[in-house]
C-alpha cells in the first residue's frame, strides 16, 4: 500500500472561548490538506474542506492519538481518489455504521 509523509504542524486555532491548540496537515509541498482538533479530553478528530480524501472519514472520526491520525492519513493521502479511500476504510475496522456518532481508531 502507498503512503505518502505527512507532518503534522501544531498551531493555534481560534475559538468563541479563545484559542486552543490544533494541527495542520501538511503534506508535500507545503500543501495543507487539513486540520486536527482535539476533542473530549484525550480524543483527536480531522476535518478538511478540500481534500476529500479526508472527508471519506466521514462525521466526527475519532482518534485515540496523534499517531493514529498520522498513520491513518498517511496512508490515505497515498490514494488517488475518496472512494478508494472509502473502500479501504469499509474493509477495515474503521468503518462507522452511519450511527453519526463518530468513531474511534
Amino acid at each position: 500500500m502507498k503512503t505518502v509523509k505527512i507532518d503534522l504542524r501544531e498551531v493555534n486555532l481560534a475559538t468563541l472561548s479563545g484559542s486552543t491548540r490544533g494541527w495542520l496537515i501538511i503534506g508535500e509541498d507545503g500543501a495543507i490538506h487539513g486540520m486536527v482538533h482535539p476533542i473530549d479530553g484525550e480524543l483527536f478528530t480531522i476535518s478538511s474542506t478540500t481534500d476529500p480524501r479526508i472527508q471519506a472519514f466521514g462525521w466526527c472520526p475519532m482518534f485515540d492519538s496523534l499517531a493514529h491520525v498520522q498513520g491513518d492519513l498517511e496512508i490515505a493521502l497515498g490514494m488517488s481518489s475518496q472512494a478508494e479511500v472509502e473502500a479501504w476504510l469499509e474493509e477495515s475496522e474503521r468503518f462507522d455504521d452511519g450511527n453519526d456518532h463518530g468513531h474511534l481508531h
